[in-house]
């Protein structure tokens, strides 16, 4: 049995490269002509079921010479290879599987593919984590945010697999033919043709700008409104899924939901209704980005001027078992009466300081793409990757609904089974610039989780630094916002987020990460990777 067959299946419903030049079956596809994204290149018994590393060297080495660089986004004790193993044209961003980056991560990757694609029109940009899609597509999307106009789809004919091209110059035959047979003027309006007879090209002349570059993809990308609400309100309200406004107020949504379906149109097979990027978080993360390099991102995530604010509940509407549901629910999760619904808790985290820090000192937290690079990008020797590289900082335990916080739930909340969760051990405090996760539970099982960094959905602080009240802000996670929300994580409507503003002037610490011994004491430590299945993964 041919292990390409293998190949296939993991690989999933991700677009595949066939060269039979090369004699190659790839997870591989280009985006553009000038930007591949592909699965992990492995060796030994990986490389049964994953792309092999020669197969991939001799791909890129007979198409691109040496014009070729690659950007690896895989932490160490996930996968490793030296990039000697790769001719020494390897650039480490690691960062783990299923999640989002640190935000300052991604604008240095994306300075330093900037500065090798324009230093000649040869190159190519290679990226690639384990299975090529989510990690690989938020750093892609990032890139093509950083352009001042979207590219198109692949141009090259090279860039097409055999059985696409096929198609390609099959519809390009047809074309040429009937513009070839064609005597109407009306026919060849906004059209230039080159050469005559079967070889006359035609080339469409447009001055729109709308239609430059434009995909058709099955997949629909949600619009998220990350932007900043009125500064003068002393409380605020956000529905994380909610329709952005018309283009003429916030056209910086259209922009990023067209790099989503190019990606997605490339990355994904024709026949598959799923997107590239796939997971909420890091969606979200891509339109963060999109506000650094249009220079919109908060005042208060760019600031050096440390700003806070206290993480004071968490509210979880499940849906009640029904059914057959209920003895499994009942037997696998617990709860008072059989009811299948035991006592639900949260796990609050974020990226190892140090490492943040690391990125901000190379100019991570900048707005654009301009700036030093280092060529062989941020992983080093794995200072930061050999162990898990984010860490619990909190734990939000379940208590009593209080008034205050049934009016803000939804008219049909009393449809839902409700879990409250506040601080197990006093407040919790978080950077309002800095990334947190939120992992959410019932009883043991883990119902889904997600990232957000607070400045890009909140109100700016008082510009005074301080407030006679303490303003509140509530946001709505929808089921669609949750990262996997799997099994028992099919349950959930919604969660209700509240934060606190945090005056300048209180003394309070920000939450700590916690040490080995003390995530295990709480009963909160993870995995180095979640492990979760995804697409070709």
């Amino acid at each position: 049995m041919s292990f390409d067959y293998v190949r296939k299946i993991v690989s999933g419903n991700k677009a595949r490269f066939i060269d039979p030049e090369n004699a190659v079956n790839l997870d591989l596809v280009y985006v553009t002509d000038r930007i591949i994204i592909m699965g992990y290149p492995a060796t030994g018994v990986a490389g049964l079921y994953r792309n092999r590393r020669r197969d991939v060297l001799k791909f890129i080495n007979s198409r691109h010479g040496e014009k070729w660089w690659i950007w690896n986004l895989c932490p160490l004790y996930e996968n490793a290879y030296s990039p000697e193993s790769m001719h020494g044209r390897v650039s480490r961003y690691p960062f783990p599987d299923h999640h989002p980056p640190p935000l300052p991560l991604l604008p240095l990757a994306v300075r330093e593919m900037t500065a090798w694609l324009e230093g000649d029109q040869q190159r190519v940009a290679i990226i690639h984590c384990k299975a090529g899609k989510g990690r690989s597509g938020t750093l892609l999307c990032s890139y093509l945010l950083s352009l001042p106009d979207l590219p198109p789809p692949p141009q090259l004919d090279r860039s097409y697999t055999h059985k696409e091209l096929k198609k390609r110059l099959e519809e390009r035959e047809s074309k040429q033919l009937e513009r070839a047979t064609s005597t109407s003027e009306e026919d060849r309006e906004g059209w230039v043709y080159v050469g005559e007879g079967q070889a006359m090209t035609g080339i469409k002349v447009t001055d729109d700008p709308l239609d430059l570059g434009r995909v058709a993809t099955p997949a629909q990308s949600e619009r998220i409104d990350v932007g900043s609400v009125d500064r003068s309100t002393n409380s605020s309200t956000t529905t994380l899924s909610r329709p952005s406004p018309p283009p003429s107020v916030h056209i910086r949504d259209g922009r990023v939901d067209e790099v989503f379906k190019l990606h997605s149109s490339r990355r994904m097979k024709p026949t598959s209704s799923g997107r590239g990027v796939s997971i909420p978080s890091q969606r979200r993360w891509c339109r963060y980005i999109h506000l650094l390099f249009t220079n919109e991102a908060p005042p208060s995530y760019l600031s050096p001027k440390p700003s806070r604010v206290r993480l004071t509940s968490i509210t979880l509407l499940l849906s009640p078992p029904s059914g057959w549901q209920k003895p499994l629910a009942s037997l696998v999760v617990g709860g008072a009466g059989g009811t299948g619904q035991g006592k639900a808790w949260a796990s609050v985290a974020r990226y190892d300081d140090e490492y943040v820090e690391e990125l901000k000192s190379r100019g991570g937290t900048g707005e654009g793409v301009g700036g030093q690079i280092s060529w062989g990008g941020v992983g080093g020797k794995g200072r930061f990757d050999t162990n898990k590289m984010f860490r619990s900082c909190g734990k939000m335990v379940s208590n009593p609904v209080d008034e205050e916080i049934v009016k803000l739930l939804p008219r049909d909340h009393e449809d839902y089974i409700t879990h409250h969760l506040t601080p197990a051990h006093s407040s919790l405090i978080l950077d309002r610039s800095r990334e947190f996760r939120m992992k959410f539970h019932l009883a043991s099982i883990p119902l889904g989780w997600a990232w957000m960094i607070p400045a890009f959905h909140l109100p700016e602080p008082p510009a005074d630094g301080g407030s006679s009240d303490k303003r509140t802000h509530t946001l709505y996670f929808p089921r669609s916002q949750v990262d996997f929300p799997l099994g028992p994580g099919q349950s959930i409507h919604q969660i209700v987020v509240r934060l606190e503003e945090v005056p300048e002037g209180d003394k309070e610490q920000t939450a700590r990460l916690m040490t080995d011994e003390e995530e295990r004491k709480e009963g909160v430590e993870d995995d180095k990777g979640e492990r979760v299945k995804e697409d070709g993964e």
